[in-house]
């Protein structure tokens, strides 16, 4: 089973992704602050990474610096309202896998992340 972290700083779109990626045979974990998951990031193991941009305590950037880092294998996928942002920019500077743009379509991301996952 491949373990996702979701970061998301709005609790219920985290939440709601988490359970959609649960009913699809992931194991997802979620994180709506930037400096947990920066933690979980140091001290878990996860196939993929999936974030937003902009993030209570943070930025989703400072979780795209350390997934590259700590999680090099771990292909990272950023969901934001601004795709033709500089942070979205910035995210595929830092190695973004992907930048996709809310709101988004789950069968969208499901197979961007399929792709990610595989094509890592």
């Amino acid at each position: 089973m491949k373990r996702i972290l979701v970061v998301d700083g709005e609790p219920a779109a985290m939440g709601a992704l988490c359970d959609l990626l649960l009913m699809d045979g992931y194991s997802a974990v979620g994180s709506c602050e930037t400096e947990a998951a920066v933690q979980r990031l140091r001290s878990e193991y996860f196939d993929a990474v999936i974030t937003d941009v902009e993030l209570p305590g943070g930025h989703g950037l400072d979780v795209i610096r350390t997934a590259r880092s700590e999680r090099p294998d771990a292909p990272v996928l950023v969901v934001t309202g601004q795709v033709n942002s500089l942070a979205s920019e910035a995210a595929r500077s830092l190695g973004a896998y992907r930048v996709l743009g809310k709101p988004l379509r789950y069968e969208t991301l499901i197979t961007e992340l399929q792709r990610c996952i595989q094509g890592r």
